[in-house]
């Protein structure tokens, strides 16, 4: 039998901070545009259970994350048969497949998978090829995530790929899992940041704060793309400067003009800062901690609104994503074309068109300015009248 290392336990007096060295652990160093980062696994050729993104490998959250990789390895391969579930998800997390999700999402399936695992882990996977399985299925995603509705269909959505790749690759024949309904359904298109809005934002935030805010609203950037700017994704162009960097979330290429706006935020990066922005403390700014910045300023916002009536309030039920929007409807405004949109959002013709659609109803900018071309072109008419 195959021994693999078992994860040291701190002794007593030995500090948590301190950088401990667990014997076996293999660790990658790979150098990519946004600096150098680090793959920790378990042992050479074992599960990856840590990487620098996730922070300082030191620390309880550190051990925890080796005892709890090393805890189900051992589990899955000396403790449960071939056929199994347990072994099946193992063999779906080490497959290409699984690799090429991205490590937000891949740290995300983890938590679906380990609950499923928790429930099914023992059984057979040939228990999927039964119809009568979607029934255990569905009680356990209303045990599980009952209390989440988007929970609840996230589940629904690990377990179809994850029965989709066991019917892939042999280990099933077929399953019931397809076409489940789901039923988390939102339509965010209402909620689009006011001018005025971003304006108190700024009014208030710090530099930091403001420096987030100008380049989510101004380059409609989603959190995550926002957080890797550096100045290699500034490139020059004939008449100015644009962001040009490919979507995390979609890897399509993405190529927006430099603002006014968004020149302050790249021209006052300080020396030997990599990325544009930074967190409040000036260290890496993870994409989690955005949307909570954003919340503060908000706060703050408000609190000085409701001490000054000449103050323009924010709506509370805003997100930070909702800044895509803005500035999706600030092109529609500047007369860009569909296909301008759609090269500057990183969006498809398709998504493009659905979401100006959406957006261009819920601007009271934007109806103004039909009501004027509207009248232009009456004017225009009466004009033409009167010549003949």
């Amino acid at each position: 039998m195959q021994r693999t290392p078992r994860c040291p336990s701190l002794s007593k007096g030995e500090s948590a901070l301190a950088k401990p060295k667990i014997s076996g652990v293999h660790i990658v160093r790979k150098e990519t545009k946004s600096g150098r980062k680090e793959y920790h696994y378990a042992f050479r050729g074992g599960p990856r259970f840590w990487h620098s993104s996730m922070g300082p490998a030191t620390g309880p959250a550190y051990h925890k994350a080796y005892a709890r990789i090393m805890e189900k390895h051992q589990r899955v391969h000396f403790g449960c048969a071939p056929d199994s579930v347990s072994a099946a998800i193992r063999a779906f997390c080490d497959s290409i497949a699984f690799a090429k999700l991205k490590d937000r999402t891949q740290r995300d399936y983890v938590k679906y998978l380990d609950a499923f695992e928790g429930e099914f882990g023992k059984e057979p996977i040939k228990m999927f090829e039964e119809s009568d399985s979607l029934i255990e299925i569905e009680e356990w995603k209303s045990k599980a995530f009952g209390h989440s509705v988007h929970a609840y269909d996230y589940a629904t959505t690990v377990v179809t790929r994850l029965l989709n790749w066991a019917q892939k690759t042999g280990r099933l024949r077929f399953h019931h899992h397809n076409n489940v309904e789901r039923h988390y359904k939102v339509d965010r298109s209402g909620h689009v940041w006011l001018p005025a809005e971003i304006q108190a934002l700024l009014d208030v935030a710090k530099e930091r704060e403001r420096r987030i805010i100008l380049t989510c609203s101004e380059g409609g950037l989603a959190p995550v793309d926002a957080c890797a700017l550096t100045h290699g994704n500034v490139r020059k162009t004939p008449r100015g400067r644009r962001l040009y960097f490919h979507r995390k979330k979609t890897n399509n290429v993405t190529s927006f003009p430099v603002t006014p706006a968004l020149a302050e935020v790249i021209d006052t990066t300080p020396p030997g800062q990599q990325t544009l922005l930074v967190s409040l403390r000036g260290k890496r700014l993870q994409p989690e901690r955005v949307s909570q910045i954003v919340k503060d300023v908000v706060r703050r916002a408000n609190r000085a609104a409701s001490q000054d009536a000449s103050k323009t309030p924010v709506r509370t039920d805003l997100r930070l994503y909702d800044m895509r929007g803005t500035a999706a409807t600030s092109l529609l405004r500047a007369g860009c074309s569909l296909n301008e949109i759609a090269v500057c959002m990183g969006w498809s013709m398709r998504t493009a068109s659905s979401m100006i659609e959406r957006y261009a109803r819920v601007v009271p900018e934007v109806t103004d300015e039909v009501l004027d071309k509207l009248e232009r072109a009456e004017q225009a008419q009466r004009r033409r009248q009167f010549d003949a």
